[in-house]
């Protein structure tokens, strides 16, 4: 995935509208099949929590099919890069143990780690500061910076563009 230039103020904005209208329509849906299915089927002690469970998983699933029929339109665009984005994150992650090892153990010099590591880095600032995450962001900073000493060191030229999901296998 290739990162991308995301205006904050218009991904806010549209993560804050989506957000709404996705807690109103799962609220609608969750009320209506818990209406039929209390209309069908109501127990006759007048306890219906069961079939109001089975409306909010039937309300569920109807907003993940609509959410699927509607992800690509325009007015997500940023919202879905960012989904997408920490996606790429989340797969980087499950393996940033073993890919700082196999950085540890070959003397600093496996290309591969180091531009999973920038990758890495540079996505999950773009995306800290998207979600205005300034607790762990300084964290972040310091660990950048070793990893751009270390490029500067090695004489190596690394961009994100560098970065392609397949490297991951290795790891």
């Amino acid at each position: 995935m290739k990162l991308q230039q995301i205006d904050k103020e218009r991904y806010r904005k549209h993560l804050n509208m989506a957000s709404v209208v996705a807690t109103a329509i799962l609220i609608f849906f969750a009320l209506f099949y818990g209406q039929i299915l209390i209309h069908f089927f109501a127990a006759a002690d007048g306890n219906n929590f069961k079939l109001n469970v089975v409306g909010v998983i039937l309300g569920v699933i109807s907003l993940l099919i609509l959410f699927n029929l509607v992800r690509r339109h325009p007015y997500l665009t940023e919202v879905m890069y960012v989904w997408d984005l920490k996606q790429a994150n989340n797969q980087i992650y499950r393996k940033l143990h073993h890919i700082k090892a196999a950085l540890a153990n070959s003397d600093n010099t496996n290309i591969d780690a180091i531009t999973i590591l920038h990758y890495y880095y540079a996505a999950s600032k773009q995306q800290y500061n998207l979600d205005n995450n300034t607790l762990t962001i300084e964290g972040l900073t310091e660990e950048m910076a070793k990893l751009d000493s270390l490029i500067i060191a090695k004489n190596l030229t690394i961009s994100v563009d560098d970065y392609n999901p397949e490297l991951l296998k290795q790891f």
